[in-house]
């Protein structure tokens, strides 16, 4: 049985080659969990570069 919230196998090698809708799908994905990572002592880390 498949876990319907993954990405698809094809997106990400879609992703991989550089195909932007794919690329932009992946980030859509893992955009909330980048915005928990970048994240120091509760407050988000100003000192990174986009």
């Amino acid at each position: 049985m498949r876990n319907k919230k993954l990405i698809p196998f094809e997106v990400i090698q879609k992703a991989v080659a550089k195909e932007p809708e794919a690329v932009d799908t992946v980030l859509r994905y893992y955009t909330a969990h980048i915005k928990y990572l970048s994240m120091y002592k509760g407050h988000i880390n100003d000192d990174t570069q986009y």
